[in-house]
């Protein structure tokens, strides 16, 4: 039997997507071939029932394939791939590598769409932008949409968006990682317990992006709502703006898209 799918690079992003199109019964275990160096890896996409391998050949005769190794491995990949014919479709979660690119590497024939999720995926809650790549057709884009929608919440974009997309929501949650970091640190040397302290920041920011998405409120609305004049709140707040978090959080986003975008060049 032919897989129907298959996927090069089960880390723990590809296990996510791997995991969630089964659960949600998008895909059997028996219909997936995955395929990755690391024998642990491997093992552990056996346990879900798929079969398994460490060679990238073993995925052509698969109608769908889904690329999920670091960039810098995609080379030796594609060299194990190609050429792809044109009746198989490629779903790249490599960051900074262009549909058109992956499709050259991989003989000019292979219908791409590239997506970027993030690693909340792997507790189903991911945000994956798709963008409809070189040769690829709106049904491509949906089967993407179906897979990437099991594990979280899905969005389309143009390509051309896709540097930007990968500098907020793709290297996204490790900004968010890096506050709640800075708030345990300042409950800790206020003399907060250091669990108490990590529990605090955990829950705030669990439900702070609740609020924000259940509300569907503007941001700055939501901020100000918790903001009274002369108290606690406006006084951080105002700390915060002096210091230029703003900005300073702007430059971070920049400076991400442009490494993605330099990527992309090399």
């Amino acid at each position: 039997m032919e897989a129907r799918l298959g996927m090069i690079g089960v880390g723990n992003m590809g296990q996510a997507i791997l995991r969630g199109a089964i659960e949600a019964g998008l895909l059997t275990p028996d219909e997936v071939i995955a395929v990755d160096v690391d024998g642990r890896r491997r093992d552990e996409a056996a346990a879900l029932g798929c079969r398994v391998s460490a060679d990238p050949a073993e995925v052509v005769g698969a109608t769908q394939c889904i690329l999920a190794v670091k960039p810098q491995y995609f080379a030796d990949v594609a060299a194990a791939l190609r050429p792809l014919p044109s009746s198989r479709v490629v779903i790249s979660i490599m960051a900074g590598l262009s549909s058109l690119s992956i499709r050259r590497a991989l003989g000019d024939e292979a219908r791409v769409v590239r997506v970027m999720p993030n690693t909340p995926c792997q507790v189903g809650a991911g945000m994956s932008a798709i963008a409809l790549g070189a040769g690829a057709s709106p049904g491509d884009e949906a089967f993407a949409a179906s897979i990437l929608g099991a594990i979280g919440r899905t969005v389309v974009v143009d390509e051309s968006m896709m540097h930007a997309v990968t500098a907020v929501s793709g290297s996204g949650p490790a900004y968010v990682f890096l506050l709640a970091e800075a708030m345990t640190q300042a409950g800790e040397e206020l003399g907060l317990d250091p669990a108490v302290a990590r529990l605090l920041v955990q829950q705030t920011i669990l439900g702070a992006g609740r609020l924000l998405v259940e509300s569907d409120g503007d941001p700055s609305i939501l901020r100000q709502a918790v903001t009274s004049r002369g108290g606690t709140t406006e006084a951080a707040i105002e700390t915060m703006l002096d210091g230029e978090l703003p900005q300073i959080v702007m430059k971070g986003v920049r400076a991400a898209r442009d490494r993605g975008a330099a990527l992309d060049r090399a």
